[in-house]
């Protein structure tokens, strides 16, 4: 083989080689295409997730303060029940003891 065919087919090598990088940049360059648009997807996807999960976090933070609201207006409301009988109670106690006080009285005579 003298030199001229070496270096065709050295030439020849190299333009096959050449071809086959170039399918397969061709097909790596594909590759990566579908993989930013799922890329891209996902981002889309993490960016709804993340609203959602937002407006979530306002309705649980509203819901909170809602229930505390909720709360302290039914203590309010016990606690003024409660005083309410208790202030009732305290009536009755006084009128029994007033009506015990008027019954031994009129006993007391009966005896006398």
């Amino acid at each position: 083989m003298d030199t001229e065919q070496l270096l065709n087919a050295i030439k020849q090598d190299n333009e096959q080689t050449r071809r086959h990088f170039d399918v397969v940049a061709e097909s790596l360059k594909s590759e990566i295409r579908v993989i930013a648009e799922g890329h891209g997807v996902l981002v889309e996807k993490i960016d709804r997730l993340e609203t959602k999960v937002d407006g979530l976090d306002r309705k649980l933070e509203n819901f909170i303060v809602e229930t505390r609201t909720n709360f302290e207006e039914v203590r309010a409301a016990i606690k003024f029940s409660y005083a309410e009988l208790d202030r009732r109670v305290a009536h009755l106690e006084s009128f029994v003891q007033d009506l015990s006080t008027r019954v031994q009285r009129i006993e007391a005579r009966q005896t006398a």
